[in-house]
């Protein structure tokens, strides 16, 4: 059976990889989630001794421990998903998403994408009894905020059902947008989608994501997805606290994720639960 997968999203600049990544440090042996990094290792033997203290040297010091992935896992993944890669390359030639003469965008894209496909199939190929935490999966794709907000519903209705769902959400959010403005804005690298865009645009930007996490969750609802909704506004460390205290007690082993029509409440009002709109504290 493959491994199960969660995964992080939110608002570009919101603080995800600072999350993810301090998440992945604190982990500790026999915990009940593993991350990909990890999981995806290759884990040298002893009698390979030089590479074995180097694997145990740069874990120890949580270095990372994988390097590029091989294609195949990729085409595997296309291979056994062949309507969401269909799905995927219209949308990448849709002259209305990315004209003629943005077809540097389109192949950034297809890269990216592809780079995707080759880290699902890779995670779904190991058996592990435990989920793997990812950061910015399938369900964080810039093309798609990118369609018509008045067709967004429809899109969102095609695309999900194409999707391997992931065993949980947590999404990383606030809804004051002047706060992800304010992080983007110290960001030594711009935003690829950001670029050439003024204040205002960029806040658009911040409430289509929204906007298309709102509708994603509440058809994740319906298919029994729990989504946990953390505030970014809170300090990073109290985030991974309060993610770890939800894996301790939910002991999110494989197919333990069941709801009843309602999304789980987490351990502490800090965290705002999905509901009809975006979220409620």
């Amino acid at each position: 059976m493959s491994t199960e997968i969660i995964e992080i999203v939110g608002p570009p600049g919101v603080g995800k990889t600072a999350l993810y990544q301090a998440l992945c440090k604190s982990r500790k042996p026999g915990e009940n989630w593993t991350y990909q990094d990890l999981l995806l290792a290759n884990k040298p033997r002893f009698s390979n001794f030089s590479k074995w203290i180097e694997f145990r040297f740069r874990k120890l010091f949580k270095k990372k421990l994988t390097r590029s992935l091989p294609i195949e896992y990729g085409l595997q993944f296309i291979a056994n998903h062949q309507k969401l890669a269909g799905f995927y390359w219209s949308q990448l030639s849709d002259e209305q998403i990315y004209s003629d003469k943005e077809i540097d965008k389109r192949f950034r894209s297809s890269f990216f994408l592809f780079t995707d496909f080759c880290r699902y199939g890779a995670i779904m190929e190991r058996n592990s009894d435990v989920p793997c935490i990812i950061n910015e999966g399938l369900l964080q794709k810039s093309f798609v905020v990118q369609n018509n907000s008045q067709q967004l519903p429809l899109f969102i209705s095609q695309y999900l059902p194409l999707l391997p769902l992931p065993q949980a959400i947590i999404y990383l959010n606030t809804l004051n947008q002047n706060v992800i403005l304010e992080r983007l804005s110290t960001r030594k690298k711009v935003i690829a989608s950001h670029t050439g865009k003024n204040r205002q645009e960029i806040l658009d930007d911040i409430s289509k994501w929204q906007y298309q996490f709102q509708l994603m969750f509440e058809w994740m609802q319906g298919h029994n997805v729990p989504v946990y909704i953390l505030d970014a506004e809170n300090p990073v460390a109290k985030n991974v606290s309060l993610l770890k205290t939800i894996f301790k007690q939910q002991e999110i082993s494989k197919n333990t994720y069941t709801t009843t029509g309602s999304l789980k409440e987490p351990p502490e009002a800090a965290i705002r639960i999905m509901n009809a709109g975006l979220s409620k504290t």
